[in-house]
């Protein structure tokens, strides 16, 4: 996915999927008879099914992506804290990991190169 897919991602069913996939670390599964269900790994390990969250969608839904991001070291996740847009967050969220991993791959392909005497 580029920084121009993450952008285009339409507030709702795609945006809330890939925000618990990629951020929250969750597992998203399409059931015919549950629809979209988020497989949430508790700390001991069992595993709790719900309804996908509706991250961008709602406020206090979408706060619980910039705490996610606080944890995980993103300090700019702290920008994010007044925002009102729910949609914004999120995007703002996928985009700071989008970078941070086009600049992991930047320095792996660096590593590659070596000085020959």
């Amino acid at each position: 996915m580029t920084r121009a897919d993450i952008l285009e991602l339409k507030t709702g069913r795609s945006l809330n999927i890939y925000v618990a996939e990629k951020i929250m670390g969750n597992k998203v599964v399409s059931d015919p008879i549950m629809g979209d269900t988020e497989v949430f790994i508790k700390d001991t390990g069992e595993s709790v099914y719900g309804k996908v969250t509706p991250y961008s969608e709602e406020l206090s839904k979408a706060q619980l992506v910039v705490l996610k991001m606080a944890s995980l070291g993103y300090a700019e996740a702290g920008l994010w804290e007044s925002e009102k847009r729910p949609e914004v967050i999120c995007r703002a969220a996928l985009l700071t990991l989008f970078d941070k991993k086009s600049e992991e791959n930047r320095a792996r392909q660096k590593s590659k190169l070596t000085i020959v005497k």
